[in-house]
């Protein structure tokens, strides 16, 4: 262990952490020209499985090109700089082509050449090199770029695995290698936890001079020591997963996300003047990793930076309520022990004795509240509630739990729920069942369910059946999967208002498409698989297989058709799933032979049916 003469005066951690944040002006730890900093207070970088692959081909020696093309932030320039220590070389300083070992080329981002001629002379003498054979070559480049780029050089074999890459993820076209990185999944399995332990492991964390977090007075050890729980990692890793149901995040913005749960704006410094001034009341749950990851600190403004932790916040977290959790808050006495532990209950406590009743049983910042009666745990907030008989103090009590202060604290009842659903999902049933009853999503754990066994080609007959039901209900109210999937006609589906899920009623059926039509499967298979760490967390329906018959069913998407196959009722609003419900049957629409008379879909008969019209047939005269 190290001696306390060697402790700095602040953990390197700590200053590495608050330079990774997008939510501060200091940001130079999100760029790799600046990463050196980084890796001395943090280690070794996180190994991903696409660094692995190109370095292994650099290993081999096979000549052709690695074209990698995804947004900033995505680890385009740290698979570079792997690349350049695997042949010994070192990562160029500049952007344009360099030979960094005899035979190895890498085009370190060709967005940074100075013009568009520039850029399509080195795309030109990669392609040159590939069709002569004549080394490695490694580009990183964004979309936009190439497409300039490729729109003048015409190569037709490289437009198209631009193409292919951009809608699976990756292509390979004899040996040119085009990489989406932006199909990257941070919450792939492996890549998760190193993720989290490049931020969060216990070897960071030893303590500066004076730290005060075995007394129970530092928030960012405290953070750090919760997420190397495994519970706590793996329910983190569905909010994120929910979060990056739209749009998948980068490395560097999961990073910043991580970062500013685990230090948000402290600093070592302020962390023992606070608590040199203030004792255990210098700092509460609201300085929980918990509720930071959602945006617990922050504006509204700078929460909008980050697209995951805005998507995050969609899922509701600690805004959704349960009887029996909010129960333990105000009476713990009846709650597992593990529950009372997190409530700062002194009579399960170990060493959790403090002068002041407020706080006795407190074991660390995440388990006390800050009131107008003073800081207090959550047990003893919720003893004042429930059996104190000064009206004053009940008030007091009862605007700490509903309301917080107005200003920095949140309401104690949402943190309350927040700590629960990552560190008691055992007494709660179990982490699928404490998603369910603690977010805005019934169904997370089933769609990641089907999408892995989507992946591992098994049986899902069952649950295309139930998309079937779901899907029919949204767009007719006609929730049989019995006739197959119901494709309505467009104008049908395109006359709602914008985003409603509620469908019109009736509603022409422009025909049907057998269930034996139909599959589940998901979105990255195949090469992307091989090259990129992924994550199936949401599906394709595919018709006959056809990419362009294919509907991408997302978090939300699935939380609509799941609740309208089990409620058959109005689901809410969806402006972007909704968009994609009626592209999805316009193009089926398109590709499908109209039937053979025109149907209704009639959710208001007894039982709702489809409807056959039959139209009257005019003979005609024959002239003789």
């Amino acid at each position: 262990m190290t001696a306390p003469e060697d402790l700095s005066d602040e953990l390197p951690a700590v200053a590495a952490l608050r330079s990774l944040s997008i939510f501060s002006a200091d940001q130079a730890g999100a760029y790799r020209e600046h990463f050196q900093s980084l890796s001395d207070a943090l280690g070794e970088d996180v190994p991903t499985r696409l660094a692995s692959h190109v370095t292994a081909w650099a290993g081999r020696g096979e000549p052709g090109a690695i074209v990698l093309t995804g947004n900033a932030g995505t680890g385009k320039t740290a698979v570079a700089e792997s690349y350049c220590q695997r042949v010994g070389g070192e990562l160029p300083a500049s952007d344009e082509p360099c030979e960094v070992a005899p035979g190895r080329w890498v085009v370190k981002d060709l967005s940074g050449l100075s013009d568009d001629e520039a850029r399509r002379s080195a795309l030109q003498a990669v392609l040159d090199g590939v069709a002569a054979k004549s080394g490695q070559y490694l580009v990183c480049a964004n979309e936009g770029v190439l497409r300039d780029a490729l729109d003048v050089l015409d190569h037709s074999d490289f437009a198209d695995a631009l193409e292919e890459a951009l809608r699976s993820g990756a292509a390979q076209v004899g040996g040119l290698v085009v990489v989406n990185v932006n199909r990257q999944r941070p919450t792939a399995p492996g890549l998760w936890d190193a993720l989290l332990d490049f931020l969060t492991r216990e070897e960071l964390w030893t303590g500066c001079t004076g730290c005060p977090f075995k007394l129970g007075g530092c928030p960012m050890r405290s953070n750090a020591e919760a997420l190397r729980n495994p519970d706590v990692r793996r329910q983190l890793r569905t909010l994120v997963r929910l979060g990056a149901g739209e749009a998948v995040p980068t490395i560097r913005e999961v990073l910043s996300v991580l970062a500013w749960a685990v230090v948000g704006e402290h600093g070592c410094r302020k962390v023992k003047a606070a608590t040199r001034d203030l004792d255990r009341s210098a700092f509460t749950a609201t300085s929980g990793y918990f509720t930071r990851v959602v945006g617990g600190g922050l504006q509204p403004d700078a929460i909008e930076r980050s697209p995951l932790m805005a998507g995050m916040r969609t899922a509701l977290l600690g805004h959704v309520s349960d009887l029996e959790i909010d129960g333990w808050l105000r009476d713990t006495t009846g709650a597992p022990d593990e529950v009372r532990l997190l409530a700062g209950d002194p009579a399960v406590a170990e060493d959790g004795a403090d002068g002041s009743l407020a706080l006795a049983g407190s074991q660390s910042p995440l388990d006390r509240v800050r009131t107008k009666q003073g800081t207090m745990t959550f047990q003893h907030l919720g003893e004042i509630v429930s059996t104190s008989e000064d009206p004053t103090k009940v008030d007091d009590g009862l605007d700490a739990l509903v309301a917080g202060d107005g200003d920095s604290n949140a309401p104690a009842q949402v943190l309350w729920r927040q700590r629960l659903y990552f560190e008691a999902s055992a007494a709660l049933g179990g982490p699928d069942v404490a998603s369910r009853r603690l977010l805005g999503y019934r169904y997370v754990a089933d769609l990641v369910e089907l999408a892995e066994k989507a992946a591992g080609g098994e049986d899902v007959v069952i649950e295309v059946a139930g998309l079937v039901r779901g899907l029919n209900f949204l767009v007719t109210g006609f929730s049989s999967p019995t006739e197959g999937l119901v494709v309505p006609d467009p104008a049908c589906l395109f006359a709602r208002d914008p985003g409603s899920f509620r469908p019109a009623r009736p509603s022409l059926v422009y025909g049907l498409v057998p269930l034996d039509r139909l599959a589940v499967r998901v979105p990255d298979r195949g090469l992307v698989e091989q090259l990129l760490d992924v994550d199936h967390v949401d599906v394709e329906l595919a018709v006959d297989g056809r990419a362009e018959l294919s509907l991408r069913i997302r978090p939300r998407m699935y939380e609509a058709i799941r609740e309208a196959a089990d409620f058959q009722g109005p689901v809410g609003q969806g402006v972007a799933e909704m968009n994609d419900l009626r592209g999805f049957y316009s193009r089926l629409a398109s590709a499908e032979t109209a039937g053979d008379g025109i149907r209704v879909a009639d959710p208001d008969s007894n039982p709702p049916a489809l409807v056959k019209v039959n139209l009257p047939h005019f003979a005609t005269s024959r002239r003789v």
